[in-house]
């Protein structure tokens, strides 16, 4: 299947950055990216009136908050490196 998507020039650019590093082709980082979102998506369910949402746990509350702030650090450090 392919599908076609307008990027602005500023994500275009992130794009190309962020595959380049990884050493991949723009196509083929979109590809991993996506497929990484989907195999993370929650699933989501309705059970009578309530929506339920089915998710891996995700361990103790203090190891959960490290794991975000370095991924937070890590990103800004990608963002400042980049050549936007």
């Amino acid at each position: 299947m392919a599908i076609t998507l307008e990027l602005t020039p500023e994500i275009e650019a992130r794009l190309l950055a962020q595959a380049a590093a990884q050493g991949m082709t723009p196509e083929a980082f979109l590809k991993a990216a996506i497929e990484n979102f989907l195999n993370a998506e929650p699933l989501v369910y309705r059970v009578g009136t309530t929506l339920v949402v089915q998710s891996t746990p995700i361990g103790n509350l203090e190891t959960s908050v490290e794991q975000m702030r370095e991924e937070r650090i890590n990103g800004l450090i990608a963002d400042y490196e980049s050549p936007i």
